[in-house]
């Protein structure tokens, strides 16, 4: 993991300086305080209460708050690049840029905020643990963007480096017309949503579970080993779990090895007896151990029906929170309506991935949706805060040439933002355990399909709503 986030990290800021120059470094010196302010917080000032402990939910809340720190940063300086691109002095570029910038990064990670509160007030267990994480990367974001990268930029235009070749030059571009398109990108959308129950059915009719319920929800069977040798827990993944899975026919295995001990304690879905009899021979033969070491038990489920509920309501408590902000600052509800109902496409989406893929569904399950709503209403604000930006300029342009020309101005972004966090997660994806495999993956097609809805479909839905509630705009 440690190894992961050093590989994902050093990409990260080699991609930003290519691509941002100077504002480049200063933004990765930003990460690096994200990053070290969080853990230490984490492990330190907050490492005895429980819900701090990093658990796979608790990672997540920590990659969404790195995400967004990236966010706030490309923001900034994609704003400045505008500036100096538009002729505008270096000096009120960047006192520029970081004020235009300001309405967008306020609003994006306050909404998120308001969830992450609603999640710790209302959430039990590793949501809590996933809450308190995001909370504090989302304070620690916007520190390290708007104050320490500022007081960094000034300092170093302060000291002389102040010709535009150091901070880039953004050319104005012809918009793309993706108002257009827009029936196309709803079909494929509502393609890819009927994909989940479908799959669900499909699994159901087949005598299938309709989603892959792990061990957190179903409970399953314990069998405990004592290997003749001392594993560590990336042998005990590579070497022990594939024979599991091979006799399970199940890839929902949990090893977890037991500290000071050659034991390691293996969960798996329920097994009959001769299941449990040819595990217990298939480790005999592959790894020599003694028959009469090995036991297995009954397990129950750890995610209580009330921990799902807490979850669920948590969620939709923290929805509606959000409508009620964006509604609040936008002071347009159909803006607040359109980012709830791309909020839903994403999830429905990757639902439906977890439905065809069979990914276990669990406490990983529960932290990727949290992160995927997180990420996904935060890079539609982003979007939503130019179109409003251009709204009130007094643009002479007709309403879908605004919508066009907003989306398009904050495109770079977009996929800027998306790709460093898709590297990051698909790091941790080459280089982790199984377990984190089963976060990541989905996590993967949640950045994807967050990315497509903030740029294809939520303008698009503020403008249907817009065109069919107030029908003499123009």
């Amino acid at each position: 993991m440690v190894l992961a986030g050093i590989i994902a990290f050093i990409v990260i800021a080699a991609y930003i300086i290519v691509i941002y120059k100077l504002p480049g470094f200063v933004a990765s010196i930003a990460l690096i305080g994200q990053v070290i302010g969080s853990i230490a917080c984490i492990t330190g000032f907050f490492g005895n209460i429980d819900s701090f402990t990093l658990t796979i939910p608790g990672i997540a809340g920590i990659i969404l708050g790195i995400g967004m720190a990236v966010d706030a940063n490309v923001i900034i300086y994609a704003r400045i690049r505008e500036e100096i691109g538009a002729g505008v002095s270096v000096r009120n570029s960047i006192k520029s840029g970081f004020s235009k910038a300001f309405s967008a990064i306020f609003d994006g990670n306050i909404t998120t905020l308001i969830a992450a509160f609603v999640l710790m007030w209302l959430g039990s267990g590793t949501v809590k643990g996933f809450a308190y994480t995001l909370a504090l990367g989302i304070v620690i974001s916007m520190f390290t963007a708007l104050v320490v990268s500022r007081m960094i930029v000034n300092a170093l235009y302060a000291v002389g480096v102040r010709d535009p070749k150091f901070y880039g030059s953004a050319k104005e571009r012809k918009a793309v017309d993706f108002l257009g398109k827009k029936k196309v990108f709803f079909a494929i959308s509502i393609i890819l949503i009927l994909c989940g129950p479908a799959a669900m059915f499909a699994n159901s009719h087949a005598g299938n579970k309709a989603l892959n319920y792990s061990l957190e929800f179903s409970g399953g069977t314990s069998t405990t080993v004592t290997f003749n040798e001392d594993m560590d827990i990336k042998t005990i993944d590579s070497e022990v779990t594939p024979v599991v899975e091979e006799v399970t026919g199940d890839k929902n295995v949990q090893p977890t090895k037991v500290v000071g001990t050659n034991q390691v304690v293996i969960k798996t879905r329920s097994l009959n007896q001769s299941e449990r009899e040819a595990l217990q021979s298939a480790l005999v033969e592959k790894f020599g151990v003694d028959d009469s070491t090995i036991s297995t038990e009954s397990i129950s489920s750890t995610v209580s029906s009330e921990m799902r509920r807490d979850a669920i309501v948590a969620v939709i408590v923290a929805t509606i929170c959000m409508l009620l902000y964006i509604w609040f600052r936008f002071k347009d509800i159909r803006f607040a309506s359109s980012a709830v109902l791309a909020l839903l496409h994403d999830v429905l989406v990757v639902l439906a991935f977890y439905a065809i893929a069979r990914v276990s569904v669990g406490n990983t399950f529960i932290a990727c949706m949290l992160t995927i709503v997180g990420y996904s209403i935060n890079a539609t604000i982003v979007i939503f805060d130019r179109i409003r930006e251009n709204l009130h300029s007094g643009s002479r342009e007709k309403l879908a040439e605004i919508v066009n020309t907003s989306i398009t101005q904050t495109l770079t972004r977009s996929i800027y933002t998306s790709f460093t966090t898709f590297v990051m997660v698909a790091v941790l994806y080459i280089m982790g355990v199984s377990s984190i495999r089963e976060f990541a993956a989905p996590l993967m097609v949640g950045i994807i399909c967050g990315a497509y809805s903030s740029v294809c479909i939520a303008g698009a839905l503020w403008y249907v709503l817009r065109k069919k509630f107030a029908p003499k705009a123009k």
